[in-house]
């Protein structure tokens, strides 16, 4: 048995709205749907789900994942890392590492509004 293609990635936010302004007012994520509990965005072929962690959607309750960034980071591909740094800076967002080369490519790293890191990467074509 073999799961098929990643659908989503669920971020557990404390402010729906904080959220919602850093992924689709800064980072371009175009919102798919919403209700208020979560806020469905595209991502490339996939999606981010922004979820509020302070309720559910029934009876069931919040989803079991406790609080915080829980040693979650999100990786988008970006053109120009730089001017993502220059334009968090502008924005007086967090900056958790300045634009830096790797092995795999040059990113930077910037805070969500939940302190969880979200890495802007150009990647390298490898193969």
């Amino acid at each position: 048995m073999n799961v098929g293609e990643l659908e989503s990635v669920l971020l557990f936010v404390a402010d729906l709205n904080a959220a919602k302004a850093f992924y689709v007012d800064l980072l371009g994520l175009p919102v798919l749907f919403e209700d208020g509990i979560v806020a469905v965005l595209r991502a490339g072929s996939g999606r981010v789900v922004l979820h509020r962690n302070d309720r559910g959607h029934d009876e069931r309750g919040i989803f079991p994942v406790g609080t915080g960034a829980t040693g979650v980071a999100v990786r988008f591909n970006v053109e120009d890392p730089d001017a993502w740094e220059s334009e968090a800076k502008t924005r007086g967002l967090s900056i958790l590492w300045k634009t830096q080369e790797a092995s795999w490519g040059r990113f930077v790293v910037i805070g969500d509004p939940d302190g969880r890191p979200v890495v802007l990467a150009k990647m390298k074509k490898f193969g």
